[in-house]
């Protein structure tokens, strides 16, 4: 890649984003950014059924068209996806949100804490990732 991606600007949603690639690419007439920036756009107007995604559920769209760069060892497009995937907490930054925010006991089960943390903290903090560190703190 040529650095042709716009890193993702403040404001812009990666919806956005994504189109701005595909400008850009047209512009620099880079032809295997243009291709693949349009497989994205359309798998997300294809999920958002026509309109565009919000964040949360653009990631998600990239996560899995990672998922099957990665199986077919596409380093090219794991590369463009993760221009535009947010940056993951870690399990001590997330550990350290819960303890600033949220106390464990008002839940019946701690694990019941995990829909407050990621709708709280969105794509930035996976279930599976927030599981763990729930369940390290109620141990």
């Amino acid at each position: 890649m040529r650095g042709i991606v716009p890193a993702r600007l403040e404001g812009m949603t990666i919806y956005e984003a994504i189109k701005e690639t595909i400008k850009e690419a047209m512009k620099a007439r880079d032809q295997r950014t243009l291709d693949f920036a349009r497989v994205v756009k359309a798998e997300m107007d294809r999920k958002g059924d026509g309109k565009p995604l919000p964040d949360a559920e653009a990631v998600k769209v990239l996560r899995a068209l990672r998922e099957i760069a990665l199986e077919q060892g596409n380093a090219f497009e794991v590369a463009f996806l993760d221009r535009f995937l947010p940056q993951e907490m870690t399990e001590e930054e997330i550990e350290a949100w819960i303890r600033e925010n949220l106390d464990l006991s008002q839940f019946k089960n701690p694990l019941a804490a995990i829909g407050a943390v990621t709708k709280a903290l969105g794509p930035r903090a996976p279930g599976e990732k927030v599981r763990r560190v729930i369940e390290r703190l109620a141990s």
